[in-house]
């Protein structure tokens, strides 16, 4: 993969520059610049000579550049800083450049010419880049946008070697949540097909991880459900969440992880031996977390005595009285009798 740099304002340059600059002749121009419509770029240069026996007013500052030498002008900040605009062929995005520092040195009574000449340099004018990070520094989650050029929607965006989850949404602007990284300095990269461009750092402080409940007291052999959330997807691979606890025998659970592009998930926690004691709670990017834990004993319910069923009344029998004996009135007297 190509690497490219960040175009940096020169204003930004110049502070950083100075504070290392020992050679009479110093190019603070970076090699790329971002494409305008006016195809003029400023170039600058740093004359840092010995102050004590120049020559006042004998300082001057040339570029030559396409072949041809131009003066330079003294820039209207920094001391001993110039400038060149200078305008480009619509048609070439490169162009080799050095710059040259005549003055006149007093050396005891002698009055010395001095032509110090720099290096070749490649101005390289490019019409993809990064203009600048809203935020350079943030928790886990946070969302920043960026502004450039030349974004595409295949583009991420890359933090310490993490790619982030990232969000084109035009041509010139994009934005990236910050992956779970520990917190510290981290540089940011935007990858775009083959081209890495260094677009500069971010510093990673420390999110909140959710836990819910924020407590747990369940009886022995008992289970409940713990929920983690991150508060944004877990990155490719999914975020693995450290538990510890102080009182492995009370408390049985698997290991935790986040699924990839899930913000969230939920997990069985099964209650062991009696005890009392808390889960330890750590993840990458995250603050650390305690919760309490409490194992009670189970509770046995003895099972209610058997009831017994009321007798159930039974009627006396009705007595039944033998039927008379009718006698007909046609049967004479001694067949009754026998006679």
């Amino acid at each position: 993969m190509k690497a490219k740099l960040f175009p940096f304002t020169a204003a930004l340059v110049l502070a950083a520059t100075f504070a290392g600059c020992n050679h009479p002749v110093t190019n603070i121009t970076l090699p790329q610049a971002a494409e305008n419509q006016s195809h003029i770029y400023t170039l600058f240069v740093s004359a840092r000579v010995n102050e004590h026996a120049l020559v006042e007013d004998s300082l001057h500052a040339f570029i030559t550049i396409d072949g041809a030498e131009h003066e330079m002008s003294l820039a209207p900040y920094g001391d001993r800083l110039y400038e060149y605009e200078y305008q480009m062929p619509g048609d070439r995005s490169l162009a080799k450049y050095f710059f040259s520092v005549r003055y006149q040195e007093k050396v005891e009574t002698l009055i010395k010419d001095r032509d110090v000449t720099s290096e070749t340099y490649t101005l390289n004018v490019v019409n993809r880049y990064v203009l600048a990070m809203e935020a350079t520094r943030g928790p886990v989650g946070s969302v920043i946008p960026v502004v450039g050029r030349g974004f595409s929607r295949l583009d991420k965006m890359v933090i310490g070697g993490t790619e982030a989850p990232t969000t084109v949404t035009s041509a010139n602007a994009l934005t990236f949540a910050v992956p779970p990284l520990p917190a510290g300095d981290y540089p940011v990269e935007w990858h775009s097909g083959t081209d890495v461009f260094q677009i500069g750092a971010f510093h990673v402080d420390n999110a909140d991880l959710k836990v819910t409940p924020d407590s747990v007291e369940l009886a022995s052999g008992g289970t409940t459900q713990i929920t983690f959330d991150m508060g944004l997807p877990a990155p490719e691979g999914g975020l693995p969440i450290a538990v510890l606890t102080d009182i492995p025998a009370s408390v049985v659970m698997p290991d935790v992880v986040i699924p990839a592009g899930q913000s969230s998930v939920t997990i069985k926690i099964s209650g062991g031996t009696v005890g009392s004691g808390s889960l330890h709670i750590s993840s990458p990017g995250f603050s650390p977390l305690v919760v309490p834990v409490k194992i009670t004993e189970a509770v046995v319910v003895p099972a209610p005595a058997p009831v017994e069923a009321a007798p159930v009344p039974v009627a006396a029998p009705t007595p039944v009285e033998p039927a008379p004996v009718v006698v007909p009135a046609s049967v004479p007297a001694a067949a009754i009798l026998g006679s």
